[in-house]
């Protein structure tokens, strides 16, 4: 699972302890799913990405449609519903920044998949098929009102929350690294691509012209291929390790001097978070909307020109790697210090409160018109 995937059952788990009765609407799920959260299958049509898409978004409909719900919370990408997260990035964004000449998005545009995603996206953020929209970054809360004029007083901005019990400080290899003097950098995602991995490796390959000693660990179930390969024409073969999927990563984060992700573009990447929590500092750049957690050289640094991603990049980690022991050590008690301010049982206690207001808002009017 992702991201996105994690923070759906962390928060059902919280929204069931507090007594609420939840139901989950979708494709598939594991065994894990606690006995007291009902779990509904939806068809999905897998032919490809755009019908999968689709199927997913009417199938579901039809469901919600058969039963009653007090509140409807989408994840996903569906209409109408109470209430909508801004999960994944903003598709509208994301293609202006992944195709910037103006001819090309246009060709992509006509693309199915796509065509299913604006659509679906564009439905969403028609102020009569969603009541709230829940954004968690003030960055995506700006780029909504933006592409889509979505009513600014019914976005409301939530920050991610991470489970500070599992993700927490401890003791690690690190200690190893530090004595060999070599910097312990960790990169986490699965989309390489867009996290910005290649980025990082020529960052990387500019670090090493300033005898800069590092070892990079790349986590996560993306194809390794390309970025092996780039690895190797950059002359960094030896100082960067593929791990594949891990499911210890909280081990990970603790181990690491520095997490890294140069992301493209990312809502609100919870990574980042958790490796705070970890007390890992953390290195991003300004598209990500974790960045608004982020004081540069306090519990991390923030990389703000995306046209120079690797240069930036490399000069940060120079500056991080040099600086005395002391001060890494409190920038590590600062980053779980900030992490501490974002439980997932303080985001769900947010979550809910807000739904309440709007439940209570909703009946309120339904009672003056019904007089």
């Amino acid at each position: 699972m992702g991201g996105a995937e994690h923070y759906c059952m962390r928060l059902c788990k919280e929204l069931s302890s507090l007594g609420h009765e939840v139901y989950i609407l979708s494709s598939r799920h594991d065994e894990n799913v606690p006995g007291n959260i009902r779990c509904v299958k939806v068809p999905v049509n897998t032919r490809s990405s755009s019908t999968k898409n689709l199927s997913f978004h009417q199938n579901c409909q039809k469901i919600l449609r058969q039963m009653q719900f007090d509140w409807t919370y989408a994840l996903s990408r569906t209409f109408p519903a109470d209430a909508f997260r801004i999960s994944d990035p903003l598709h509208a964004r994301w293609m202006k920044i992944r195709y910037p000449g103006r001819f090309m998005r246009k060709i992509q545009e006509l693309n199915p998949r796509h065509r299913a995603i604006l659509f679906l996206e564009k439905s969403i953020f028609d102020a009569r098929n969603t009541r709230v929209v829940i954004t968690n970054s003030k960055m995506v809360k700006r780029q909504v009102i933006e592409e889509y004029g979505f009513p600014a007083e019914r976005i409301h901005v939530v920050y991610n929350g991470v489970d500070l019990d599992k993700f927490s400080p401890g003791t690690s290899i690190r200690t190893k690294s530090r004595e060999d003097d070599e910097l312990n950098l960790l990169f986490v995602a699965m989309d390489f691509k867009r996290k910005g991995l290649d980025f990082l490796l020529e960052s990387l390959a500019k670090l090493r012209k300033t005898k800069t000693k590092f070892k990079l660990l790349v986590a996560g179930k993306d194809k390794r291929g390309r970025y092996a390969k780039k690895a190797r024409a950059l002359g960094l073969e030896q100082a960067v390790r593929f791990l594949g999927e891990i499911r210890n990563v909280e081990d990970y984060y603790r181990a690491a001097d520095l997490f890294v992700l140069p992301t493209r573009y990312d809502p609100f990447a919870n990574v980042c978070l958790e490796a705070m929590a970890c007390g890992t500092p953390v290195v991003t750049t300004i598209n990500n909307g974790a960045a608004e957690l982020i004081e540069d050289g306090t519990n991390g640094y923030v990389i703000r020109h995306v046209d120079r991603v690797a240069e930036e990049l490399a000069e940060i980690i120079r500056v991080f790697s040099r600086l005395p022991g002391e001060k890494k050590s409190e920038m590590r008690t600062k980053a779980r210090l900030k992490a501490e301010k974002f439980s997932i049982r303080e985001n769900a206690a947010r979550t809910v409160n807000l739904f309440m207001d709007e439940v209570r808002k909703r009946n309120e009017k339904h009672q003056v018109s019904d007089s």
